[in-house]
C-alpha cells in the first residue's frame, strides 16, 4: 500500500505528468502502450474473425435449403421492387472513411488529486490502435470512426484508445467512468439470405506494474443483431451521448493503462436467388477518461 506524505493537486497535462512523476518510481515506456493497445485490438479483431467463420458455417448449411425453398415460380419477378430498393439504397451509402471526423467539442483539462484517488484525463491520450482497413483513430483529439460493409461477404475492424493512469493508494472499488459522443448508422437486408452485424463497446485495464489485464467491462453503445428470409433491421442516430462506468480493484503504487475500444463486424450471405447486405457507420469522441472517487 502507498501512503501519500504529501498530498498534491494537479490541473492541466504537464502537472499531472509531473505530479505522477513525482509520485511514482517511473513512467512506463511509450512502446509498452504500443504493445498493450495493439494486443487489445488484435483480440477485438480475433473475436469478430472467429464469429464470422461460424456465420460461414451456418450459413453454408443453410444455403441449399433456402435455394430450393426461394426456387419458387414467379418469387424473382415478385422481389425486383426489393431488389431495386436494395441496390438504391447501397449507392447512396456514405463512403468508408479515411480518418475519423472532427469535432469542435471544448477539452477538458487534466485534473489530479491525490488525497481522494481523482484523475480525469481527456484528448491528447497516450495512444491509439486499429485493426482491419475501415478502422480510424486520433489518440490527439480523441475521435475515431468505423466503417465496415458486405454484400454477400464479411467485414470486421476494431480500434482503441487510451491513456496511464497512476493510482497512489489502494482502493478495493476504484472507479472508471467515461462519456462518449456516437453517430451511427447501420442496417442490413436479408433478401432471402441471412445477414448479421455485432457493435461492441469494451472498457480494458491494464495493470502494468502487476502484468495482468483486468476483466473487460462491456459498455453501450452495442447491438447483436440478424436478420433472415425479407426482414431489414437498422438504426440511425446523430449527436448521442452515452456515459458508462465499471469498479476494479486497483493497488496503490501500479500504473494501469486504461482504454475503450470498439468493434464492427458484419457478415451477409449470398445464393442463386439474391445477396444480403449488412453495414455500420460509426463515428464518434472519446470526451474523457476518469478514475476516483466523487459523487
Amino acid at each position: 500500500m502507498s501512503t501519500l506524505l504529501h498530498p498534491r493537486h494537479a490541473q492541466g497535462t504537464d502537472e499531472v505528468r509531473s505530479l505522477e512523476a513525482s509520485l511514482a518510481s517511473s513512467r512506463p515506456e511509450p512502446r509498452t502502450a504500443d504493445d498493450v493497445g495493439k494486443g487489445f485490438v488484435e483480440r477485438l479483431q480475433a473475436d469478430a474473425v472467429r464469429r464470422q467463420k461460424q456465420f460461414e458455417h451456418d450459413a453454408g448449411l443453410a444455403r441449399p435449403v433456402v435455394d430450393r425453398l426461394l426456387d419458387v415460380p414467379d418469387l424473382r419477378e415478385a422481389a425486383k421492387p426489393l431488389g431495386a430498393d436494395q441496390k438504391r439504397r447501397l449507392e447512396t451509402k456514405t463512403g468508408t472513411s479515411s480518418s475519423p471526423p472532427a469535432y469542435a467539442a471544448a477539452p477538458q483539462d487534466w485534473r489530479m488529486n491525490a488525497d481522494v484517488d481523482f484523475v480525469l484525463k481527456s484528448p491528447p491520450y497516450d495512444g491509439g490502435f486499429t485493426s482491419g482497413s475501415g478502422a480510424a483513430v486520433s489518440a490527439e483529439h480523441a475521435t475515431f470512426s468505423l466503417d465496415v460493409q458486405a454484400i454477400g461477404s464479411s467485414d470486421a475492424c476494431s480500434l482503441s484508445m487510451g491513456s496511464w493512469f497512476f493510482v497512489p493508494q489502494d482502493n478495493p472499488a476504484l472507479r472508471l467512468s467515461t462519456s462518449i459522443y456516437f453517430n451511427r448508422d447501420w442496417h442490413q437486408q436479408a433478401m432471402g439470405y441471412v445477414a448479421h452485424s455485432r457493435f461492441a463497446t469494451t472498457l480494458q485495464i491494464w495493470d502494468d506494474t502487476a502484468k495482468t489485464a483486468l476483466p473487460a467491462a462491456p459498455i453501450a453503445p452495442g447491438w447483436n443483431d440478424g436478420v433472415g428470409w425479407f426482414e431489414a433491421h437498422g438504426d440511425h442516430t446523430e449527436g448521442e451521448w452515452i456515459d458508462a462506468d465499471t469498479h476494479f480493484p486497483a493497488t496503490g503504487g501500479h500504473w494501469y493503462f486504461i482504454q475503450a475500444g470498439f468493434s464492427a463486424s458484419v457478415d451477409a450471405d449470398s445464393g442463386i436467388f439474391g445477396t444480403a447486405d449488412s453495414t455500420i457507420h460509426v463515428s464518434g469522441w472519446l470526451s474523457y477518461l476518469m478514475l476516483g472517487i466523487w459523487s
